[in-house]
C-alpha cells in the first residue's frame, strides 16, 4: 500500500504541476480603413502635351519660352467616401531653374526646362502655383458629379537663353491619395 500511496502522490503532483497558469498575453489587432479610390477619367484627361515647335533665335534670352498648353487630368466616380483628393507630382528638378520651377529636360535641346503649374491660379513665376518634384495639390472632391479636376498647364522655359536645337521632353509621375 505504500507503493500505491507514493504512486497516486507523483501521479497527483504531475497534475497539479501542469495547472499552473502561465503570464496572459495580449493580442493586438490593428488595421487601417482608408477612401476608396477615383477612376481616371481617360475621356477628359490630356497625359501628353506637346508644345509645340520653336526656332533657337526666339529662344535666344534668358526667360523666353516655347508654347504654353492648358490641359486637365480629371477623375471620376469617386466613391462617397472620398471627399478629396491629392496629387503629388514627382520628377526631376532642373537645377538650371529657380528652385522648383522647372523639370529637368530629358530630350536633346540644352537650356530649356519644363514647368508645370495651376492653370487657374497665378504666374509662372509665382512658386506657391508652379509644381515642383514632390510639390502636391489637394482638390475636394465634387459631391454633385463625383469628379476632380486638376486644371494644369505646361510650357518649356529657358532660364539662361541660348536654347540648342532639339527635343523637349519630360516625364512627371502624378501619384494619387485619398481622404
Amino acid at each position: 500500500m505504500n507503493a500505491k500511496l507514493t504512486t497516486l502522490a507523483m501521479i497527483a503532483a504531475l497534475f497539479s504541476v501542469s495547472s499552473y497558469a502561465s503570464d496572459p498575453v495580449t493580442i493586438n489587432v490593428t488595421g487601417k480603413v482608408v477612401a476608396s479610390p477615383c477612376t481616371l477619367d481617360t475621356a477628359n484627361s490630356t497625359l501628353d502635351i506637346d508644345v509645340g515647335t520653336q526656332q533657337t533665335t526666339t529662344l535666344a534670352a534668358a526667360g523666353t519660352t516655347l508654347g504654353t498648353k492648358g490641359f486637365n487630368i480629371a477623375l471620376k466616380d469617386c466613391p462617397a467616401g472620398t471627399t478629396s483628393v491629392t496629387a503629388t507630382f514627382t520628377g526631376v528638378d532642373d537645377p538650371s531653374a529657380a528652385p522648383g520651377w522647372g523639370f529637368k529636360n530629358a530630350g536633346t535641346a540644352t537650356n530649356i526646362t519644363i514647368q508645370l503649374k495651376n492653370a487657374l491660379a497665378g504666374g509662372w513665376d509665382d512658386p506657391v502655383y508652379t509644381i515642383k518634384s514632390g510639390g502636391t495639390w489637394t482638390k475636394a472632391v465634387d459631391t454633385t458629379t463625383n469628379k476632380v479636376v486638376y486644371n494644369l498647364a505646361a510650357r518649356a522655359y529657358t532660364p539662361t537663353g541660348s536654347v540648342a536645337p532639339g527635343t523637349v521632353s519630360a516625364s512627371i509621375v502624378v501619384d494619387f491619395t485619398y481622404q
